[in-house]
């Protein structure tokens, strides 16, 4: 069955990322490809709000990727509902249920990469207050 996301603007966050239907733990909320952004680019996305979308490709590297699809509209929560893991031989991102989400609940993913890392200093230094 084919997952109806949809985006819903949420108060002093912006816009998040919520389904039409309940999804069940482990069960996979999306799988996203990814485009990859080459080390000598890092320079100029970063001037751009653009870099506030991204995700490290290779962190060595310096290379970063652009989610598509709903991938990178995803809100932060330190103890998020769904984890996310990047394929690079695939690049591809794939969104999957932490626990159960009942329908029409934000779905969130820890931006460290981590459940539970505290990921408030890069809103800090964005001066975003984090809710």
């Amino acid at each position: 069955m084919t997952k109806q996301l949809y985006l819903k603007t949420i108060k002093g966050k912006g816009r998040g990322v919520f389904c039409n239907t309940a999804i069940h733990e482990g069960e996979v909320i999306e799988v996203c490809p990814v485009i990859i952004i080459p080390a000598k680019e890092f320079a100029a996305l970063n001037a751009t709000s653009l870099m506030d979308y991204s995700f490290y490709f290779n962190k060595e590297e310096n290379t970063l990727s652009l989610t598509m699809g709903f991938g990178s509209m995803y809100n932060h929560k330190q103890y998020p509902n769904a984890v996310y893991i990047l394929d690079r031989v695939k690049k591809q991102m794939v969104f999957t249920a932490y626990e159960q989400i009942e329908a029409h609940t934000e779905i969130c993913i820890n931006y460290g990469g981590e459940h539970g890392k505290d990921y408030s200093k890069w809103f800090l230094d964005r001066g975003i207050v984090p809710i």
